[in-house]
């Protein structure tokens, strides 16, 4: 990553970031700059799916996230983050502006 001259882009959920949102204070210490792009159901969807097949939707439980602001976090860990509400906000977003540090746009 250090010496790549293409940009490096993560495409995840909200459900997935929850497991993986330390990560951006490594790459600030270690200025590895990428974009992460979230989607932000507000679902832990992959345990939800299982849970639906296996046991049907009664039996589905505590799958919901809060609307949680992703880009607060980061942001607060030294990265950049933003918050689209539109897609024709994308284009003045981190996806164009993340500079040298790690950036998130939820």
């Amino acid at each position: 990553m250090r010496g790549g001259k293409s940009p490096i882009f993560a495409v995840l959920g909200d459900g997935s970031l929850g497991f993986h949102l330390s990560e951006f204070e490594t790459a600030v210490r270690c200025r590895l700059p990428f974009v992460a792009v979230v989607g932000n159901d507000g679902c832990w969807n992959a345990e939800s799916q299982i849970q639906l097949r296996s046991y049907g939707s009664n039996r589905m439980h505590n799958m919901e996230l809060i609307p949680a602001r992703y880009d607060l976090v980061v942001e607060a860990l030294g990265g950049h983050g933003e918050l689209v509400k539109s897609a024709a906000d994308t284009r003045s977003s981190a996806l164009l502006r993340a500079g040298n540090r790690p950036s998130l746009t939820s």
